[in-house]
C-alpha cells in the first residue's frame, strides 16, 4: 500500500465516523451530497492541521486527478470536491483538534 493510499484511508475512515456521528445520510456518500462534502472538507482540514496548507492542497488535487483517471469523475463533481477541499483548508485555521475540525465542517 502506498503512503498516499494509507493517508487517504485514514482520513476517509475518520471523516466517515464523524459523518455517521453527526447523523448524515450515508446514501449521500457517493452522490455529491452532505456526507461526501463533509469527507472532503474534513480530510482537507485535518491534513492542513497535520501537514500544512500546501500539502493538503496537493493531496486534494491528486485525489481528484485519481478520480478522473480511475472513476470517470464528472466535471461538476470534481469542482465541488475542490471547493469543499478549499473550505476545509480554511476551517483548519485555529482549530484545536480533529473534533473541532469536524464540528466546523
Amino acid at each position: 500500500m502506498s503512503y498516499f493510499d494509507a493517508l487517504y484511508g485514514r482520513y476517509l475512515h475518520e471523516a466517515n465516523a464523524y459523518a455517521a456521528k453527526f447523523g448524515l445520510d450515508p446514501n449521500t456518500a457517493n452522490t455529491d451530497g452532505h456526507w461526501d462534502a463533509l469527507r472532503h472538507a474534513y480530510a482537507s482540514a485535518a491534513m492542513t492541521k497535520e501537514y500544512g496548507r500546501l500539502a493538503a492542497h496537493l493531496f486534494g488535487d491528486a485525489n481528484e486527478i485519481r478520480g478522473d483517471l480511475f472513476h470517470d469523475q464528472r466535471s461538476y463533481s470534481k469542482h465541488m470536491d475542490r471547493w469543499n477541499n478549499a473550505v476545509g483548508r480554511r476551517l483548519a485555521e485555529g482549530a484545536a483538534d480533529k473534533d473541532e475540525i469536524a464540528r466546523r465542517t
